[in-house]
């Protein structure tokens, strides 16, 4: 699958530079954009309970949101078709919920709630297709590939339990499609306001949550696994681009007499 999503993107982006030099179009757009990550239910991981076969006690984890920036270039061919690339940072937030019923010890009972927070830096590629709305307002659909690197593990610790997440790999690649609008100015830039779906080709993170009764052993462990799909309300603006340079004309008075 990653083979072909890569062979197909090649394809595409060889397609874009082609039909870009034939029109002489090609204008080089920087940015800079920020995004909120939402946790829509549709889009993202739903909750996750783990329950240890005896009982000793339950787990639940959801994904809470979380936010990103970075720096945009985009490659405009013309108006209506862009190739787009930058390098983000990445921040999710999960939160994982910790019962101990009671069941095993009825003199023992224990809840508490803690957050991991993962960071990872994505480089995406997208092509974009666009549709104009007025005179300067644009539609975009685009649809891309990204390389998603992440930074290390991360954990959470405390005499009754440990929470941990664990990455699957250091570099991951996903796929990701956004849908927005933008208003262009030549004095003031390119404003964009969107939305990104982001889904890793499998599982980002393994995470274990560990919990010790009474803070003594033995201790009791549950493992499950995170997706990190995420779902983001995006901002971006692009700089205006500098005028082009006029040559200057020198007006030379013609002489009549020697005409």
């Amino acid at each position: 699958m990653i083979k072909k999503s890569l062979l197909l993107l090649t394809i595409l982006v060889s397609c874009l530079s082609t039909y870009g030099q034939k029109k002489n179009e090609i204008e080089w757009v920087g940015g800079v954009e920020f995004r909120a990550l939402v946790p829509v239910s549709f889009f993202t991981m739903d909750p996750v309970t783990l329950v240890e076969d005896s009982l000793n006690f339950t787990s639940n984890y959801s994904y809470e949101g979380g936010m990103g920036f970075g720096g945009v270039v985009r490659v405009n061919f013309n108006k209506f078709i862009n190739l787009e690339t930058g390098i983000y940072f990445t921040r999710r937030v999960y939160k994982y919920d910790i019962t101990d019923p009671g069941i095993v010890d009825p003199s023992i009972t224990f809840e508490a709630s803690t957050e991991l927070r993962t960071v990872g830096y994505e480089l995406p590629v997208k092509g974009l297709f666009y549709v104009q709305m007025a005179e300067k307002v644009f539609m975009n659909v685009a649809l891309g590939v990204s390389a998603d690197f992440y930074a290390s593990d991360v954990e959470s610790l405390n005499p009754y339990y440990s929470v941990r997440a664990f990455k699957q790999h250091w570099l991951q690649l996903g796929v990701l499609g956004s849908l927005g609008a933008e208003y262009r100015t030549d004095k003031d830039g390119y404003f964009y306001l969107g939305a990104t779906f982001h889904q890793a080709f499998g599982d980002i993170y393994s995470t274990q949550v560990n919990y010790k009764r009474d803070t003594n052993p033995p201790a009791y462990y549950e493992n499950g696994f995170i997706e990190g799909a995420y779902f983001s309300v995006d901002f971006r603006y692009f700089f205006p681009q500098k005028p082009e340079k006029k040559n200057k004309v020198r007006y030379v008075k013609p002489d009549w007499k020697n005409m």
